[in-house]
């Protein structure tokens, strides 16, 4: 599976919760942070993806994540 399907996967089932690029790495045990920086950037792109500066539902940090929407 390519890192773009975990993390799209992840980001799925995480259901509207957001997600930093730091828990990403540290769910899928990415080897650097911008491996999935680099991903979710792309995904943000697409229609049902955002990416903003929010409160990360996992770590409870202020940083840019991604959501699914709705």
């Amino acid at each position: 599976m390519t890192i773009q399907r975990e993390i799209a996967k992840l980001v799925d089932r995480l259901d509207g919760v957001a997600v930093c690029d730091g828990c990403l790495t540290d769910k899928l045990n990415l080897s650097v942070p911008s491996q999935a920086n680099a991903v979710t950037r792309t995904m943000a792109g697409e229609a049902r993806y955002e990416r903003k500066k929010d409160e990360c539902g996992l770590c409870g940090a202020a940083k840019i994540v991604i959501r699914r929407t709705k």
